[in-house]
């Protein structure tokens, strides 16, 4: 447990994320404290990436999202193999109590580092810091995010795995005609030049002109963002990155449900902490 100890004060944790029907503030601070990680055993994972504890629990890895291509879902696959095989120590952050969609509890998985003095680390930060995978904002992740961004940050700057195909790259909110026929998670960037309100939604204008990139947000979780110490109202000038799936229904849209789908860009350098998850740009 002395390496247990050891890792605690290389892991930053920041607020909690609490939202009616996701999980609680204590289940997200969990998710995230080595603390209260205990050893567990853990299977090899499969093709679709499931990981499953020797004594039949089903987990996924909290905050993190795997790339839908086949070829990096095996690359993946054997970076959490060779992380998990056995004789490796591993410890369990307190996983969620209410299991997600397909159910499987969302949980923190640390594992040692490279070399025998080497500290825990986070399995999820490790995957992403290699370019492996992304960031994945589910609430579960809030207090994570910090760590979880900058590996996500670092992985890109250095061009690591997926950050080699231009299939993830970021993309222009200005450039509302490049969001048409993305599938899945897409990140956009941009500066928002409005806000606006329409019944129950609450909308950050990327651009002037109907048809311009939006995001859009319910009103009635407004509550969740001023819980953790933001105003989507007070974001108008800014320069902002966002994630999420592209609605083009009523043209190319992103709806936005955690304060993690958030990244308020300022200059270069990443600030931590309160607030909405923030960065260096590009």
């Amino acid at each position: 447990m002395t390496k247990l100890r050891h890792a605690a004060r290389f892991f930053v944790c920041a607020g909690a994320f609490h939202a009616p029907g996701a999980v609680s503030a204590q289940e997200a601070a969990g998710v995230c404290a080595l603390e209260s990680a205990v050893p567990v055993e853990i299977a090899t994972p499969g093709a679709d990436l499931e990981l499953w504890t020797m004594d039949g629990r089903r987990l996924t890895l909290s905050g993190l999202e795997p790339p839908p291509g086949v070829g990096a879902r095996a690359s993946l696959q054997r970076f959490l193999a060779e992380r998990l095989h056995a004789g490796r120590l591993v410890f369990l952050a307190a996983p969620t109590a209410t299991p997600g969609r397909w159910g499987a509890a969302a949980a923190g998985l640390f594992v040692e580092g490279e070399g025998s003095d080497a500290p825990l680390v986070s399995l999820a930060e490790a995957a992403i810091g290699a370019g492996l995978a992304r960031f994945r904002p589910d609430p579960a992740a809030f207090a994570c995010r910090n760590g979880l961004l900058a590996a996500e940050e670092q992985a890109r700057r250095r061009k690591l795995g997926l950050w080699t195909s231009g299939e993830y790259h970021i993309l222009d909110a200005g450039r509302p005609e490049t969001l048409f026929g993305k599938k899945g998670m897409v990140l956009v960037e941009g500066v928002v030049g409005a806000i606006g309100e329409a019944g129950g939604s609450l909308y950050l204008n990327f651009g002037p002109r109907r048809g311009d990139f939006a995001v859009v947000i319910w009103k009635r979780n407004l509550e969740t963002f001023a819980r953790a110490g933001t105003s989507p109202r007070m974001l108008t000038g800014r320069r902002v990155r966002v994630r999420g799936l592209i609605d083009t229904a009523f043209g190319p849209r992103m709806e936005i449900l955690s304060p993690a789908q958030i990244e308020l860009l300022l200059g270069d350098e990443r600030v931590g902490g309160e607030g909405l998850g923030s960065s260096g740009r590009r």
